[in-house]
């Protein structure tokens, strides 16, 4: 694989513009709605959902779709929209809408979002698709020249980059306030609502007995073939690397996205050292994990470390005295509260580290920046959020705006994304070529680039090709 050499063909091919943020204005009358269908109803999908309902003057419900309709985590959306066609597999809800389609969210597993994503795009569907933008490396970078071809307006759902903590980044990085960072240490520290196996597998789950609901072979779709297995499904697909991202996947869209934009530039790193793991595994991810990114310098920083910290009880070293800004809703810390103190320690959050001194400090996905210190008076004031990231991506299908997380940006947070998943399933640390697009010096790493051996399974292959 030789992504610098892949985009340039296409491009020299006169294929498509490279630009960020690409849109279809001018599509939409102002007063029409948006033909949106759902791909995903349960979960995370009923969640993204509602949050489009706050926009009802936006979009009109085209088409349901889930593998497993019916099943119990699909009720309360079935119940919202009785009337509306219903599908289990994307491709024949595609065949029979046709043109009926203008949008699309994508909130399925890790494994599915390439495939829906690709079918839409070339039918000139518009797509949110969930974080992680994809499960590999190479999907990633065919999503990003598929929407770039096709001219679709794209969205990754990183909700917290459509927050003032974007608005706020981007100002403080443009007048130099954020400077001369030399580590960057970002962490997630909380129990996970997935991953019960502690590192004592040995195989894969024994075959079950399908659901009558569920369509287990679209369920697939690219990954290899597995036996149906509970153990795969309700979320906890996260936890395999056949299905998922793991908890970088999970969480570092929310945690890295505006480092990588703004800071990084959306550059890839040159190393991936496994630093420490516990509860490795050749089927799950490791429970705690401590890795590296060594980022080369680049014209807002020297050579550049962030690390990773994931794992309940693997938190990240704090300065003496240091003590989070928790955001509101959050209980604050007494003598008579254990689990308080912990979570105000151990919020999901980052540091970055200035070469001045300055120490900043931001919590979650959504909150603002703050300093360590005596620095807080010195902040100026920056631009408030526009939008949600869910009004911003009917508005942007509508031509009146840009998406602000465009697949020209999340496909290179999202394979920094794999490039971790690579390191941490093989546990060892990797070399990576910017230029090629390789994994330098370790054939088994670089082939992971691609995914797990055996996909895209037979009859799936049509979706790698842009």
């Amino acid at each position: 694989m030789n992504r610098r050499s892949f985009i340039r063909g296409i491009a020299a091919a006169g294929a498509f513009p490279l630009l960020p943020g690409c849109f279809s204005a001018g599509k939409y009358a102002a007063n029409s709605k948006v033909r949106l269908a759902f791909c995903g109803i349960g979960q995370q999908g009923w969640y993204d959902i509602q949050q489009f309902r706050l926009f009802p003057q936006l979009f009109d419900v085209v088409a349901l779709c889930d593998t497993d309709m019916e099943a119990e985590h699909t009720l309360e959306c079935l119940k919202a929209y009785p009337d509306v066609p219903r599908f289990r597999d994307f491709r024949k809800m595609f065949d029979e809408l046709g043109g009926g389609i203008d949008a699309c969210l994508v909130a399925v597993p890790d494994h599915s979002h390439f495939p829906i994503a690709m079918e839409a795009m070339r039918r000139g569907v518009a797509v949110y698709v969930e974080k992680p933008l994809a499960h590999t490396f190479e999907e990633c970078e065919l999503m990003r020249a598929a929407a770039a071809k096709y001219g679709v307006v794209t969205q990754m759902g990183n909700q917290g980059h459509s927050t003032v903590k974007y608005h706020q980044f981007k100002e403080y990085v443009e007048t130099g306030l954020i400077h001369d960072v030399y580590k960057v240490n970002v962490h997630m520290n909380n129990s996970r609502r997935w991953h019960k196996w502690e590192g004592k597998l040995t195989s894969f789950p024994k075959a079950e007995k399908l659901p009558a609901t569920l369509d287990w072979d679209t369920w697939l779709g690219t990954a290899s073939f597995h036996d149906y297995s509970r153990d795969f499904v309700g979320g906890e697909w996260r936890a395999w690397y056949d299905f998922g991202n793991g908890c970088m996947g999970d969480w570092g869209a929310h945690l890295l996205d505006c480092v990588h934009q703004f800071l990084l530039k959306g550059d890839l790193p040159s190393e991936i050292r496994v630093l420490s793991q516990n509860g490795s595994n050749k089927f799950v991810y490791p429970m705690n994990s401590t890795l590296q990114f060594v980022f080369p310098e680049n014209r807002l920083h020297d050579e550049l470390t962030l690390n990773w910290y994931e794992g309940a009880s693997n938190p990240p070293p704090l300065p003496a005295g240091f003590v989070y800004a928790v955001p509101d809703g959050i209980p604050k810390s007494s003598a008579n509260d254990e689990a308080a103190e912990r979570r105000q320690k151990l919020f999901p959050g980052k540091e970055m580290y200035q070469r001045d001194g300055m120490i900043w400090q931001s919590l979650s996905h959504k909150h603002p920046l703050h300093v360590v210190g005596d620095y807080e008076r010195k902040l100026p004031d920056y631009p408030p959020e526009f939008c949600t990231h869910y009004e911003g991506f009917l508005r942007a299908v509508r031509g009146e705006m840009e998406t602000l997380s465009p697949f020209e940006i999340a496909a290179p947070l999202s394979q920094l994304f794999t490039l971790a998943c690579i390191a941490q399933r093989l546990g060892r640390s990797l070399k990576f070529d910017a230029s090629t697009g390789g994994i330098t010096g370790d054939h088994e790493a670089n082939a992971l680039l691609k995914g797990s051996p055996g996909t895209p399974r037979k009859g799936w292959e049509e979706y790698y090709r842009v």
